[in-house]
């Protein structure tokens, strides 16, 4: 399993969920690039949550478009959301999944 977790800008929603899904599924390039961010990334909160068993994730990532999204107006690179996924957790369940990314991201 690799944790990640979520939270709204305003700290009022905050949840943690597995993100395994979206690095069996997520294209080598997407991965690289999140560790590249630091392991920070609200695609993934985007790709998953409306998957069965993410419901949670769902309704942060909606409360934030709805109540957060006008306060965004003003400064478009504000972001409402931030997911941050454990780092370690991350590589080492790519070195035994999928070990040709590892040397992408090293």
């Amino acid at each position: 399993m690799i944790h990640a977790n979520c939270h709204t800008a305003d700290n009022v929603r905050c949840i943690e969920f597995d993100a395994t899904p979206w690095f069996s599924e997520a294209d080598a390039l997407s991965i690289v690039d999140l560790a590249q961010r630091g392991w920070t990334s609200t695609a993934i909160a985007d790709s998953l949550e409306h998957r069965q068993g993410y419901e949670r994730l769902h309704d942060l990532v909606e409360y934030a478009a709805k109540r957060l999204q006008l306060e965004s107006l003003e400064d478009p690179t504000w972001e409402t959301f931030e997911c941050v996924v454990d780092g370690p957790e991350a590589v080492a369940w790519l070195e035994k999944n999928r070990p040709n990314i590892v040397a992408k991201i090293s």
